[in-house]
């Protein structure tokens, strides 16, 4: 009798009760190892989300660069973080010093004697106090109190903080390099990721790709559609603003385009408080209304009815979510996630919405015919 023989002979027989005792210690230890691999890379978490996001948008122009390269990955995935950086880098350093410009200028506006002269003829504690009925002292809103003192500490501020400051753009850095070596990751392993992803998941092939072309539309409204759209309305705003004299139009054009981003706010947050301004300041005799009523005209002619223009080139055919659950996802996901939640919030409602119709196509339909019969 061979060894082999032997050991098969004495093996005492596997009953199904090992059997699965097997798959729930495999199921601890995966369940184990996933969550550690989670704590390991939660710090990286958002440079890896954004560079798939990055991915999922430029794919496209990653393959047609690759096809005309003979299928060389790794050159065209460095070639396109390139111009990617490029195409980041030198606008964003541009508009950087445009805006330390136009906050030093509107500093210097808020800090002069003129904008402290109008705040004391506009006389706000005067006009509200009637709010003395409501046992609310109109003193403690005066923006003579509240907003000067605070212009006044800028300087020192900025000499306090400068190092903090140096260092949150080192970490800006740092991160955008981490986003850009995921990207890289994602334009060469994404194919066979996503093959892996379609093997291991227990779902029909048909739900498989009805969930990535979800997440693909999601992405592409996201970006492509409330961001290129929010973009639009802060360029807008900064220029109608700049045409009707207001300080810091840059500054405020770029206030305007972050106010975009979310749903039922927009850049009116921007330009109406703005010609309310004009107005306040043309009715003292300081700037002629020409500013203030190109400004109103220019606003709901030209900034409120841009998205629609840009929106439906941008989004072309894409579905998005309606705008009551888009704004609960886009706030609900910042919040939660921080920027990144931008993109988190509308993906996990809109994957909730396919799950929801998954579910009503393969088991409510089943349980109608069952009840029929």
């Amino acid at each position: 009798m061979s060894q082999l023989d032997f050991g098969e002979s004495v093996r005492p027989e596997r009953r199904p009760e090992w059997r699965l005792t097997g798959v729930v210690f495999f199921s601890i230890l995966a369940f184990v190892v996933l969550y550690a691999t989670v704590m390991i890379i939660r710090p990286f978490l958002s440079a890896i989300i954004l560079g798939a996001v990055l991915v999922t948008i430029t794919f496209p122009v990653y393959t047609r660069l690759r096809d005309k390269l003979k299928g060389r990955a790794t050159l065209s995935a460095t070639l396109m973080l390139v111009g990617i950086t490029l195409c980041i880098i030198l606008p964003a350093v541009v508009l950087g010093f445009l805006l330390v410009g136009e906050a030093n200028m509107m500093i210097a506006h808020m800090r002069s004697g003129q904008a402290q002269a109008l705040l004391q003829r506009i006389d706000i504690v005067g006009h509200l106090q009637w709010l003395t009925r409501f046992g609310v002292d109109p003193a403690a809103i005066d923006p003579k109190r509240a907003v000067m003192p605070v212009l006044q500490r800028i300087p020192g501020w900025i000499a306090t903080n400068g190092p903090a400051v140096i260092g949150s753009v080192a970490g800006a850095v740092l991160a955008f390099a981490l986003v850009l070596l995921s990207a890289f990751f994602f334009y060469v392993e994404g194919e066979s990721i996503i093959e892996q992803f379609a093997i291991l998941s227990p779902l029909p092939a048909k739900y498989d790709r009805e969930f990535a072309g979800q997440f693909k539309d999601v992405v592409d409204a996201t970006f492509r559609g409330q961001v290129t759209t929010s973009l639009a309305q802060g360029i807008v705003t900064a220029v109608g603003l700049a045409i009707a004299g207001v300080p810091g139009a840059i500054l405020w054009g770029f206030v305007a385009t972050i106010l975009s981003l979310l749903p039922m706010l927009g850049a009116a947050a921007v330009w109406v408080p703005a010609t309310i301004y004009l107005f306040i300041d043309a009715s003292m005799g300081d700037r002629s209304y020409f500013g203030a009523i190109f400004l109103l005209i220019w606003g709901v002619l030209v900034v409120s009815t841009i998205d629609n223009i840009v929106r439906p080139w941008a989004m072309k055919g894409k579905s998005q979510l309606p705008a009551i659950p888009l704004l609960f996802a886009v706030i609900g996901g910042m919040n939660a996630f921080g920027f990144i939640g931008l993109v988190i919030g509308p993906l996990v409602f809109s994957l909730l919405m396919s799950i929801i119709d998954i579910y009503k196509r393969s088991f409510g339909l089943r349980r109608s015919e069952s009840e029929v019969a």
